[in-house]
């Protein structure tokens, strides 16, 4: 019987408290695409979990810092179900501003598996 696949994003899946984050930076891996980059760290959890960051690095404009984390967020969103239990911290870059959710989606999925944290499909 196949498990059933939740798309939602609730809170316990969720880095909310700046020790997680800072547990993530100091401890984890980093890769990054021309869209995003993203920190990683195993969990014990069973499942992963994200945060998301976007800086006035990124751009200026609070409109679009929110859609870059929008993006990034559902990204995670719908590909959780394929990653191992890890916690992960996504940082968008500038390169993120005007793309589509396709091309975030291949950037991370891209970066994911050279990480290693996609499970393997059976």
């Amino acid at each position: 019987m196949e498990e059933k696949v939740s798309f939602t994003f609730r809170k316990e899946e969720r880095l909310r408290k700046s020790r997680d984050f800072k547990k993530v930076f100091d401890h984890g891996k980093s890769l990054g695409g021309s869209t995003v980059a993203f920190y990683f760290l195993p969990n014990d959890l069973g499942f992963p979990r994200a945060g998301f960051i976007a800086s006035k690095k990124v751009s200026k404009r609070a409109v679009d810092r929110n859609r870059a984390k929008r993006l990034m967020r559902e990204v995670f969103r719908l590909n959780k179900h394929r990653l191992k239990p890890y916690d992960l911290v996504f940082i968008a870059r500038k390169g993120i501003l005007g793309k589509k959710y396709q091309d975030v989606e291949k950037d991370f999925l891209i970066l994911a598996k050279k990480a290693g944290i996609l499970k393997e499909s059976g």
